[in-house]
C-alpha cells in the first residue's frame, strides 16, 4: 500500500500504462460477478469523484486519456475494489505487474451453483430471520448467511447492500470481515488485518476507531465472500 505522504504526486508514464484496460475489466468483472450491470458513472458515484474523470481514465483515445493519476485517485479505486472482495493492489491497477486481477472466492465459475441462504438485518438485536435470497456461488461452505445494510456504510456501500458471509471460512489478511457489537447488537463491516503479530479490525471510513481483537465487546461472525453492492 502506498504511504499516504505520497497522495499528492501523480504517477509517471515510464512503464507501459494499462490502467484503462485493468479498470474496464474490473468494472466487468463486478458486473459479471454480481449479475447486475455495474458502469464507470455508478463507480464515479460511489467514490465522490466526477464522472468525468473515470472516463478520462478509462477513454480508448490515448490522446484525450489520463496519463498522470494522482495517487490518491488510484488509492481510491483499489480501496473500493478491495473492500468488494477483490484481490487488486495499485500495481495490479497500473499493469505493474503480471498478476491477473481475480476475486477473492467470489468468481462466478461454470460450477457454481444456486444456494438459497438466509437473510438477515444489520440490526441484530431481534436475531430473527428477514427472508432468504438466492445467490449463485461455487462456494463449497454449508454456513452461509447474509445480512442486509439498514444504512449507508461510508464510504463505499448504500442502504439496500448484501453483505454474503462465509462462518466457516479462516481469516486471511486483508480481507473483510462481518463483526458484532455485543454492545448495540449491531453488526458492522471491518477490514481485518494482522500488524506486528496484533489482530487488527479496521473501518473502512478512515474516521471511525479499528478495534484490536480478541475484544470481548466484539465478534466476528464470518468473512464477506461476496456483495451485492448498492451504490
Amino acid at each position: 500500500m502506498v504511504k499516504i505522504e505520497f497522495q499528492e504526486e501523480k504517477v509517471k508514464n515510464n512503464f507501459n500504462f494499462s490502467l484503462h484496460l485493468v479498470l474496464k475489466d474490473l468494472i466487468e468483472e463486478k458486473s459479471n460477478r454480481d449479475q447486475v450491470k455495474f458502469t464507470s458513472s455508478q463507480l464515479a458515484t460511489a467514490l465522490c469523484m466526477p464522472r468525468s474523470m473515470i472516463t478520462k481514465l478509462t477513454h480508448p483515445d490515448e490522446s484525450k486519456r489520463v496519463m498522470n493519476p494522482r495517487i490518491d485517485t488510484l488509492l481510491k479505486i483499489v480501496d473500493f475494489f478491495r473492500a468488494d472482495g477483490f484481490n487488486i493492489t495499485i500495481d495490479d491497477l497500473l499493469g505493474i505487474t503480471k498478476k491477473s486481477v481475480d476475486v477473492q472466492e467470489q468468481n462466478i465459475l461454470s460450477q457454481s451453483i444456486i444456494k438459497k441462504i438466509p437473510l438477515y438485518s444489520f440490526n441484530a438485536i431481534s436475531n430473527k430471520k428477514i427472508g432468504t435470497i438466492d445467490i449463485k456461488t461455487s462456494c463449497k461452505s454449508r454456513n452461509l448467511l447474509a445480512y442486509y445494510t439498514n444504512e449507508d456504510i461510508k464510504p463505499f456501500f448504500k442502504k439496500g447492500s448484501i453483505f454474503i458471509i462465509d462462518k466457516d471460512q479462516q481469516l486471511d489478511d486483508d480481507t473483510l470481515v462481518a463483526i458484532l457489537s455485543k454492545k448495540t447488537m449491531e453488526i458492522k463491516i471491518k477490514k481485518y488485518h494482522i500488524e506486528n503479530k496484533k489482530q487488527i479490525l479496521k473501518p473502512l471510513d478512515p474516521s471511525d476507531k479499528q478495534i484490536i481483537i480478541p475484544n470481548q465487546f466484539f465478534e466476528v461472525v464470518g468473512v464477506v465472500i461476496q456483495v451485492n453492492a448498492k451504490t
